[in-house]
């Protein structure tokens, strides 16, 4: 299979902001990828069965390009910078979180799939604002989403609370002018 150059350069973007190994809220976890959702995956992509803290790139980058950016079909957004920041979302918080917000952005019904109607609202949405408009808007929307899960749950989440804004200035240095 050819390199998708803009997906390993969205790919690599999000992978500097993970880390590596870690437990978090979604437990054992390494790249940002959960040994429950490797555990999940693996054997729908032929992958072998590994604690995610043996993860190789190949099969980092084969959960990620599968599970969060050609399923959720973030692959269709119109523009590499829409891509980038709906699939950090999506690896972050969820796709289904992440759709579901984009959609209720562009005033679609938020079911979290990527059909027809949203990807066509999106594009009336960049048409009538433009895509600036809609790149603060979800990046806004990301800022609320983690202020929310904060004020629901400060225990749980408020230790989250710094990584969380420094990922949304590193997205806003990486994608602003991209």
């Amino acid at each position: 299979m050819p390199v998708d150059m803009p997906f390993e350069d969205i790919l690599h973007t999000t992978l500097n902001l993970e880390g590596g190994e870690t437990w978090d809220t979604g437990g054992h976890t390494n790249y940002g990828i959960t040994q429950a959702t490797y555990d999940a995956v693996a054997p729908t992509l032929g992958l072998p069965p590994k604690n995610v803290k043996d993860l190789n790139y190949g099969e980092v980058r084969k959960v990620y390009e599968n599970e969060y950016y050609r399923k959720p079909k973030i692959d269709r957004l119109p523009t590499d910078r829409l891509q980038g920041i709906m699939f950090d979302w999506g690896v972050n918080a969820g796709t289904g979180t992440a759709i579901k917000k984009l959609q209720e952005i562009v005033g679609t019904k938020p079911d979290g799939i990527m059909g027809k109607k949203t990807l066509k609202a999106v594009n009336e949405y960049i048409a009538q604002k433009g895509e600036n408009t809609l790149y603060f808007d979800i990046m806004g929307e990301r800022v609320n989403h983690y202020n929310n899960l904060i004020a629901s749950n400060p225990v749980k989440y408020g230790e989250y609370e710094q990584g969380w804004m420094n990922r949304i200035n590193k997205l806003a240095d990486k994608y602003n002018g991209f």
